[in-house]
């Protein structure tokens, strides 16, 4: 039989621990570049959809008959409030009263900064994203 040489073997093994460094230095900062990017785009949909929530809840409000401006502002913060999201506007166009007649659409934007409502600072994507709105359009009642 061949007698096995543990020269060669030892000097591969060696060789391919030094080529395996090299790859994790090369693909972990991609890797980790990745997974950052991901979770801050899934913070910024989900603060979309939180958002979206809020100006729903202001346009549901809003277009019940008898409501005012005011009481549909307070329904959008109460939600945002809900959902701790700091720095946000809502807006309601046009100004709806008890004179506001029925069919007429009405619009609620709602916009928060995403930096201060992210839950990590922004690394990647969320330097470039600024403020994330929502806008829901209804009929009035």
């Amino acid at each position: 039989m061949f007698a096995a040489s543990s020269k060669p073997r030892c000097w591969a093994t060696q060789n391919r621990r030094g080529a395996a460094t090299v790859e994790l230095a090369i693909c972990l900062p991609l890797m980790v570049t990745v997974i950052l990017g991901s979770i801050e785009t899934t913070n910024a949909i989900f603060l979309k959809q939180r958002l979206t929530s809020a100006a729903y809840e202001g346009a549901r409000s809003a277009t019940s008959p008898g409501q005012t401006v005011s009481g549909a502002t307070t329904a959008a913060t109460n939600v945002l409030t809900a959902f701790k999201i700091s720095g946000s506007t809502v807006t309601i166009t046009p100004t709806v009263g008890t004179a506001t007649t029925a069919g007429t659409q009405v619009t609620v934007r709602v916009s928060a900064p995403f930096s201060s409502n992210a839950c990590m600072q922004p690394f990647i994507i969320g330097k470039t994203i600024g403020n994330v709105t929502a806008v829901v359009i209804m009929d009035h009642q």
